[in-house]
């Protein structure tokens, strides 16, 4: 009737940030020291809206790095309004090891980092990505993300085949680099054998209409449904009719038993999509969340019609969940935080990125390969986790790469390229990595990738993977047999550390042993020297005495003498070979150079005195020692973390 009133008073106030701000009951915006985005979401009888603010910190911003690309410009451009001064570029170091963790999943090995750091070609930083995109670690590091996701989850034996099939089909799509409208059509609209047409095994775990459809919506569309199947979704827009019109694009699928015991065939039932609007009983056909429903006869397949909408140019958040999935992957945090977690009232921190990256994604026909390479070229990506005097509060604006901590495969895979192991899995070849495990099964057989929080596949939610660090994590790195076992591993990289020959080492062997029989022969002919001494009381004897020392002695001084100085210069030889394999350490831990002191330490470490049960002093096992050090470099936050 046009009446109006003033219900402020009666709303439910929330900030999402209360770090940055709070609100209390009455409406009322406390803002605190931290600098960063808050959004504000009011609530009101179903009605929703929100009050987005920064909160600068206003420091002149002089000078910013030279931008790459669309990336940096929108970026530096916020962080000049908000006045926050970005961390400097990373060095080269911090650059290998940072991308190829991010892209392949691993360590660059100690020649990968030592080529790098040495190369002068300007260019070489953008040949890097390309080289890790291009090889078949990207692919089996992606597919371990997407083969979570898609819930690729081993319940019984029977599943086996499809299991296999499902994530060698993620993995190959990813490595030839398949447009992700197909990629997600080859899921959601997959129909036949579940080990033949291996997109259909996402329907083993997701069986009902409305399972698929919550999925979907979550997994490719960054939308929490759940909340509307009952009642109004509580922070944005959607109603149960919206809930189950959705739904309807899965209202047509049907499976029945395969030619494998406990296998599935999928497949259209031919029938019209449409489904019952639980609210009021009524019929709803298959629409688009916001748009318009279409009208589909029994010969379509609703799903193929689900994939055309989600794929359109000014789909709303098909490209840009993507793109906000994959930023989190690189930055610790989405542009959108939840990831899946996009709406009105959950704004982006950096808006104008958001659709720019998703018009890009779009220009570039949903190429994954491209948004990636994209993300990494930037100077965002690639600047220092090191804060300066301004950013370190830092946390949205993305002022520094925020460190990360290695996820559980990653970390698994690391620990076993620093001791040279080779892990085991039941089933697959001795030496498959941690990121190229098919499914979830493999949890149970490693404590490691379970208390390192690996996810079960249970769900279309990122939130599924624990990044928490915990006691039992800290206690199984310290002191566990699993890392001792790898440590002592007579095939191990202690072992083969301590125990290479090389020319140098065979050397200082043979220096040593001709040092040893010169001393030996001159202490005899000393210890000659002396008794004749002691009784030359003649003049013959006086002279037998000068022709011993003329002709014995001093030849046996002579010897010692330059044994002792070859003995000294293989030492140098030596102790410069062990700075190269501690050198070597490093590079793999860190691509980075050891510094001064860290070699000192080493190879303190390397030579220090021991004593034996009886209390006798003797030198310290080599193999140990080199086991101490790898264990401490694998147990530092340095290692730990990607920075």
């Amino acid at each position: 009737d046009g009446h109006t009133e003033d219900a402020s008073h009666i709303a439910t106030y929330e900030a999402n940030d209360k770090e940055i701000a709070e609100v209390d009951k009455t409406g009322r915006v406390t803002f605190f020291e931290q600098p960063g985005d808050v959004s504000v979401m009011i609530r009101y009888l179903g009605q929703v809206s929100v009050y987005q603010a920064s909160v600068p910190l206003g420091a002149p911003v002089a000078k910013v790095p030279t931008p790459r690309n669309f990336i940096d410009n929108l970026v530096f451009g916020k962080l000049k309004l908000v006045g926050m001064p970005p961390s400097a570029v990373c060095d080269d170091a911090t650059f290998i090891r940072r991308v190829s963790i991010d892209i392949a999943g691993r360590l660059p090995t100690d020649a990968e980092a030592e080529a790098f750091l040495k190369s002068t070609n300007p260019a070489k930083r953008d040949r890097l990505i390309d080289r890790l995109l291009a090889s078949t670690d990207y692919a089996d590091y992606f597919a371990n993300k997407w083969g979570a996701l898609l819930r690729n989850k081993r319940t019984n034996t029977a599943a086996m085949r499809g299991n296999y099939a499902f994530h060698g089909w993620i993995r190959d799509s990813l490595h030839k680099n398949m447009r992700y409208d197909e990629f997600t059509r080859n899921v959601i609209a997959a129909s036949g054998d579940m080990a033949r047409n291996p997109g259909a095994f996402w329907y083993r775990e997701v069986k009902t209409m409305q399972t698929q459809m919550e999925d979907t919506a979550q997994l490719f569309l960054g939308t929490r449904m759940q909340c509307a199947q009952c009642h109004h979704h509580p922070f944005e827009k959607w109603s149960q009719k919206d809930y189950y019109s959705f739904s309807a694009f899965f209202s047509t699928v049907g499976r029945k038993a395969g030619n494998n015991p406990g296998e599935e065939v999928i497949y259209h039932t031919r029938k019209v999509a449409q489904t019952a609007n639980k609210k009021d009983g009524g019929t709803v056909k298959a629409t688009g969340l916001g748009d318009e429903a279409l009208d589909l006869t029994a010969d379509d397949d609703p799903r193929h019609a689900l994939v055309d909408w989600l794929s359109k140019p000014n789909n709303r958040f098909f490209a840009h969940t993507l793109v906000n999935r994959y930023w989190k992957h690189f930055f610790s945090r989405g542009l959108v935080e939840p990831e899946d977690d996009m709406r009105e009232t959950n704004p982006a921190v950096n808006p104008d990125l958001l659709e720019a990256l998703a018009q890009h994604f779009i220009k570039s026909g949903f190429d994954m390969k491209d948004i990636i390479k994209t993300i990494c070229q930037s100077k965002t990506y690639q600047l220092s986790s090191i804060p300066n005097d301004f950013n370190a509060k830092d946390k949205t604006y993305f002022s520094r790469y925020y460190p990360k901590r290695l996820n559980a495969e990653v970390l698994y895979d690391a620990i076993n390229q620093m001791t040279g192991s080779q892990p085991s899995f039941s089933g697959l070849p001795v030496g498959t990595r941690a990121v190229q495990l098919p499914d979830n099964s493999f949890n149970s057989q490693s404590y490691f990738l379970t208390v390192f929080g690996r996810p079960d596949s249970s769900s279309s939610c990122e939130c599924e993977r624990s990044s928490d660090a915990s006691l039992a994590q800290s206690l199984h790195l310290l002191n566990s047999k699993d890392i001792q076992g790898k440590l002592a591993s007579g095939s191990g990289r202690a072992a083969n550390l301590s125990n290479a020959k090389t020319p140098v080492s065979e050397a200082f062997a043979k220096a040593q042993k001709e040092q040893a029989a010169a001393d030996k022969a001159l202490a005899a002919v000393t210890a000659q020297v002396e008794k004749a001494t002691t009784t030359a009381k003649t003049d013959a004897a006086k002279k037998a005495l000068v022709d011993l020392i003329a002709k014995k002695q001093k030849p046996a001084q002579d010897k010692a003498a330059a044994a002792k100085a070859a003995l000294e210069k293989a030492q140098v030889a030596t102790t410069s070979e062990e700075e190269q394999k501690i050198r070597g350490l490093f590079l793999l831990a860190f691509s980075r150079e050891p510094s001064g002191s860290e070699v000192l330490l080493a190879r303190a470490h390397l030579d220090r005195i021991i004593k034996d049960k009886d209390g006798k002093e003797k030198p310290a096992v080599r193999k140990s020692s080199y086991e101490d050090i790898i264990w401490a470099l694998f147990n530092t936050k340095e290692f730990l973390f990607n920075h």
